[in-house]
């Protein structure tokens, strides 16, 4: 049985706790936030034997193995410096961090410890998108040549609430320079880019902003690296749009194609567009697969990779290196952005 403690019991964790309810190899044994109020809630709610208010005096317990490091960025690093003194495996929210070099200090701690470290995007584990990396790697649409991506955000719409304690530190990031949607949600879609499609060796953006805040409408182009093959990600933030999402208020879906086909992915966080959650179009004619699509199922097989990559059945993923160049390619696009040229993630 592997022994969980949870860092940050805010509205994520949520989704992090559900991963460990249907399975045997691991449980959470406890919860930390300095929030007293909200980790007694948590402790209470879930059924956890212990809670902390800080997060040394959780790994100063012997009976926890593992942590899960569920705070805003910039809490990651002394977080995860201390997890892996203390030889706990860690799982850690996109994105890692906030700097390259803060990236490189926590992966060698990880190695230097000899501990798992994994940085967790539920998308890669959302079950439309390991379906169209299969459909690719059989070969279904032939070779690849463009990734189109689509964001949308709007207002809410009885989903989930954001608390302001959320937008609190999501505005410091702001005025630091990291977009609320191209460096913090943007994680997630820099990151399938690579997974469904590969290594990204330069870039293109345009980056604007919604009321100075919200780095929406803009616009990503970028080339893999070794292949004739490109992608494009579009950004747009409808505020007057009622977005249908249990979860977030946004949506996003995406376009792959090949020599031989296309294939589509039709919704993600939200369920702005209805129909089969997967279509695919070749010679033949179109062909539909309605699988599993609800946003929150990502998580709970992400939470089985890290239980899994613990007791040696599974590579992590994200592994520590991955995640940098996935948070490298945050940092180009805004560097293109800023600086109105083209870069290339090697200058990083």
């Amino acid at each position: 049985m592997i022994r969980v403690g949870l860092i940050g019991c805010g509205r994520i964790a949520d989704l992090h706790h559900a991963g460990y309810a249907d399975t045997t190899d691991a449980r959470i044994d406890a919860v930390c936030d300095a929030d007293a109020d909200a980790v007694e809630r948590r402790r209470s709610e879930w059924g956890v034997p212990r809670a902390y208010t800080d997060y040394r005096d959780m790994l100063d317990d012997p009976e926890i193995d593992a942590v899960e490091i569920l705070t805003p960025q910039p809490l990651h690093e002394p977080m995860a410096l201390a997890a892996a003194q203390a030889g706990k495996h860690i799982a850690m929210q996109k994105p890692m961090t906030t700097s390259l070099e803060s990236a490189d200090r926590m992966i060698a701690a990880a190695y230097d410890a000899k501990v798992l470290f994994k940085v967790t995007d539920n998308y890669l584990f959302y079950p439309p998108i390991r379906f169209v990396k299969q459909l690719i790697e059989d070969g279904v649409i032939g070779e690849p040549q463009m990734l189109r991506m689509k964001f949308i955000g709007g207002r809410w719409n009885g989903g989930w609430e954001v608390p302001s304690s959320t937008w609190a530190w999501r505005l410091q990031e702001v005025m630091e320079g990291r977009g609320i949607q191209t460096f913090d949600h943007g994680h997630h879609l820099w990151a399938t880019a690579w997974y469904l499609l590969g290594d990204i060796e330069r870039v293109v953006a345009w980056v604007d902003f919604t009321e100075k805040i919200v780095d929406c409408p803009s616009v990503i182009m970028w080339k893999y690296k070794d292949a004739t093959r490109y992608g494009v990600c579009d950004y747009c933030q409808s505020m007057d749009l009622a977005l249908p999402s249990k979860y977030y208020s946004c949506d996003e879906w995406f376009e792959i194609t090949g020599s031989r086909g296309i294939v589509m992915i039709r919704r993600c966080t939200g369920n702005l567009i209805d129909g089969p959650a997967v279509s695919v179009c070749t010679s033949d004619g179109w062909t539909h697969h309605d699988i599993e699509s609800d946003w929150a199922s990502g998580f709970r097989y992400a939470t089985r990779n890290f239980i899994a990559a613990i007791q040696g059945n599974e590579a992590p993923l994200l592994t520590g290196e991955q995640a940098k160049n996935v948070l490298r390619f945050a940092f180009a696009l805004r560097r293109s952005s800023d600086g109105r040229r083209e870069v290339r993630l090697d200058e990083l």
